[in-house]
């Protein structure tokens, strides 16, 4: 079980092995070598960890996709190709993935309890409305850039406002400091796509913190 509670916000404030020493460790792993394994979990998942930890908010959520994490990587180390990208490209892209199938699981979940519940305010179309909303408005209107703001509470909860593709690339581009080719690999879209979420997650989290009466100059 990964813990979280208690940790930096900043994701870069983890430390992980070289480039190359993780290479050597995902070639033991593909071995089936249980001491890299493990070596492995120390060194990554609490950087994983953390970044799930934004994206699903709970604990017990983060634990079940790591969980998944853990064993999609020792399944499949073999296909990891030191040629074709960075280590760590590669494991946020497992990530990613993981994270996007929790959160369906949960969706389906509150699904089936609003069905039953006859709930006229079903969270399901939640996010999708909040992407349709955002898509609705005009792209050329000027954005108010967040580049630069501290993660603080206030500007933390409105990020939970945003969809999970919205939050996902403003925490690869401006936490972990991927550039858009890298963060098009991870989450498996085109890179056009990528500047296109950013520029409407972007505006969209201003457009949040206008409401509640904040600017950029006030964080």
């Amino acid at each position: 079980m990964v813990r979280i509670a208690g940790q930096s916000k900043n994701l870069n404030n983890f430390d992980t092995p070289s480039e190359d020493v993780g290479a050597l460790l995902m070639q033991r792993i593909a071995n089936k070598d249980r001491r890299a394994f493990e070596s492995f979990y120390y060194d990554y998942t609490p950087r994983i960890g953390s970044f799930m930890m934004k994206l699903l908010k709970k604990p017990e959520l983060v634990d079940e996709a790591i969980n998944e994490f853990m064993m999609t990587v020792w399944q499949s180390a073999d296909h990891f190709d030191p040629t074709k990208g960075k280590l760590s490209t590669w494991l946020f892209g497992i990530a990613h993935n993981k994270v996007l199938k929790v959160l369906e699981r949960q969706r389906r979940h509150w699904r089936e309890e609003s069905l039953e519940r006859n709930d006229a305010d079903s969270t399901e179309h939640e996010w999708d409305a909040l992407a349709a909303e955002t898509e609705a408005n005009d792209p050329h209107t000027p954005e108010r850039t967040v580049l630069g703001w501290e993660l603080g509470d206030i500007l933390a909860s409105t990020m939970d406002r945003l969809s999970p593709e919205h939050r996902t690339v403003l925490e690869l581009v401006f936490s972990e400091n991927y550039g858009y080719e890298e963060v098009a690999v991870i989450m498996g879209c085109p890179v056009n796509t990528v500047k296109t979420r950013i520029f409407h997650a972007r505006k969209k989290l201003a457009e949040l913190l206008a409401k509640r009466g904040y600017s950029p100059y006030d964080l």
